[in-house]
């Protein structure tokens, strides 16, 4: 038995992310990135959704002794990177605010 090409239809593929599992990407991503003491308490991540790619927030705390220019920009590529690679969602933007230091213990 033979089976015409016409006869196969491709069905569309759809995979959601949730602003959760990105806010997660985001979060571990910074924490990894050296000068990172930390993240927020309170709203460390903000995910917003622009249509097919996402723009990133990230309030970060940053190692006593670390340039915090060097860090914040070094935690932009990583997360950027890593939800790329994770999710294949594109970050358009990830923009880092620095709300403190922190002593290393």
């Amino acid at each position: 038995m033979t089976m015409s090409m016409d006869n196969i239809k491709n069905a569309e593929r759809t995979i959601q992310i949730s602003d959760d599992v990105l806010r997660q990407v985001a979060a571990i991503s910074a924490r990894d990135v050296s000068g990172t003491a930390g993240l927020a308490e309170r709203n460390p991540v903000r995910i917003t959704n622009l249509g097919g790619a996402i723009s990133v927030e990230l309030r970060i705390v940053v190692k006593s002794g670390s340039r915090a220019a060097a860090v914040a920009s070094r935690v932009q590529q990583t997360v950027k990177q890593s939800i790329q690679d994770m999710t294949g969602v594109t970050a358009v933007h990830v923009h880092v605010e620095i709300i403190g230091m922190k002593e290393e213990v």
